[in-house]
């Protein structure tokens, strides 16, 4: 455990850096717009290659966590990162650069992730590694409550020839941070490498890998409409700064002070109950009709993903063997990830159809009853066999 303390500084950092390179291009609209760039679709596709390329090559990611270091894809790809957003602050609005920028972006985002959390998994020991990851997360939460603010306060006081330059710093930094993890590959990357690296054919024949990864769907959509809560409360007149605040703040304090209590019970239960409460905490969220409810809502909801989001990464290592950690890394960040893809298009439909409110009652009713059906029919089912 001492040997885990003495690394949890760097992972955070790493956590940390990452999550501020992805969260400062949350005002990329607003400076494409301030280039003269007003088509919406055309900053849509902007904004959507980043996506597009840090989630579809998962599984190809996790071959080259496979093949190299962590110092080399960690480096690699923070590095990959910097070029892409340095490509991004010289574009102008010429977008075959601003796309191809936004996929080089991207890549180097997702391949960091899955390096880092696939360190973390093997590095972190499975008694430990609920509250470890509890921690380490707060790294990824943290950037949401000072990266944001400053960059909104510095658009706001017409910084944008700044702005765009504070992605490249960022990713210079992960850059930094990744070449840290040097001694940790000398040490345990021959071991890891004599004992061979497992296919995706040998995870998926995993009963205990595919429930996971059907919980993790269930959690990660009610995790991914966060991304709709300002559709939300446009349509109700409210500001999602009132629900986004209380959300952050709730994650964070949630893992700071229950860390310790991450590993007291069964994390297949805890999932499961989470996946539920952030459900339940966006029903009531689409009954708020003042700031102060939105706000309680969205404190509810902040306590739901303080404790769901680090145990999506840290049953990882409970599901599948360490051979294995690399692709089942890739495979549940891809399905996460890809939520954030299904959400805007799921409620988008739903909202036609039912209103936004409605939408947001019936998709997290649904996910509510899901959520334990997984448990009680295929996940308690496997514990009770003895199911690899």
């Amino acid at each position: 455990m001492h040997r885990v303390k003495k690394q949890l500084p760097r992972m955070a950092g790493g956590s940390f850096a990452i999550m501020s390179f992805s969260y400062a291009y949350f005002f990329l609209p607003l400076y494409l717009d301030h280039l003269g760039l007003k088509s919406q679709a055309t900053i849509g596709w902007v904004l959507g290659a980043f996506y597009a390329a840090s989630t579809l090559p998962r599984p190809f990611m996790a071959i080259l966590v496979e093949r190299f270091t962590f110092r080399a894809t960690l480096t690699g790809a923070a590095l990959c990162s910097a070029v892409g957003s340095i490509g991004l602050a010289l574009s102008g609005v010429t977008l075959p650069f601003l796309i191809l920028s936004r996929v080089l972006m991207g890549f180097g985002f997702g391949l960091f992730l899955v390096s880092l959390t696939t360190y973390q998994t093997i590095a972190i020991p499975r008694e430990v590694r609920g509250g470890a990851f509890a921690l380490i997360t707060i790294g990824a939460m943290a950037p949401f409550l000072c990266v944001v603010p400053l960059l909104d306060w510095l658009l706001q006081r017409g910084g944008y020839g700044v702005y765009p330059w504070f992605g490249p710093l960022v990713a210079l930094a992960c850059a930094l941070v990744g070449m840290t993890f040097a001694v940790v590959d000398r040490d345990e990357g021959a071991a890891r490498r004599g004992a061979g690296w497992g296919t995706y054919s040998q995870l998926f024949r995993l009963a205990r890998a595919r429930v996971m990864f059907l919980a993790v769907f269930i959690y990660g959509m009610t995790d991914a409409a966060v991304i709709s809560i300002p559709v939300l409360a446009l349509s109700k007149g409210l500001l999602s700064s009132y629900f986004m605040v209380t959300f952050a703040a709730g994650a964070i304090l949630t893992r700071l002070a229950g860390f310790r209590l991450m590993d007291a019970f069964p994390k297949d239960i805890v999932y499961t109950l989470m996946a539920a409460w952030n459900a339940f905490s966006l029903f009531g969220t689409s009954f708020s009709s003042s700031p102060h409810a939105f706000a309680f809502w969205g404190l509810l909801y902040g306590i739901g993903v303080g404790v769901g989001f680090p145990l999506s990464l840290a049953m990882i290592g409970e599901a599948a063997p360490p051979g294995l950690h690399p692709k089942a890394t890739a495979v549940v960040w891809f399905i996460l990830d890809g939520c954030f893809f299904l959400i805007p298009v799921v409620v988008g439909y739903a909202s036609s159809m039912l209103g936004v409110a409605g939408a947001f009652r019936v998709l997290p009713a649904i996910l509510f009853f899901a959520a334990p059906a997984v448990y009680f029919f295929l996940w308690r089912p496997l514990g009770k066999k003895g199911h690899p």
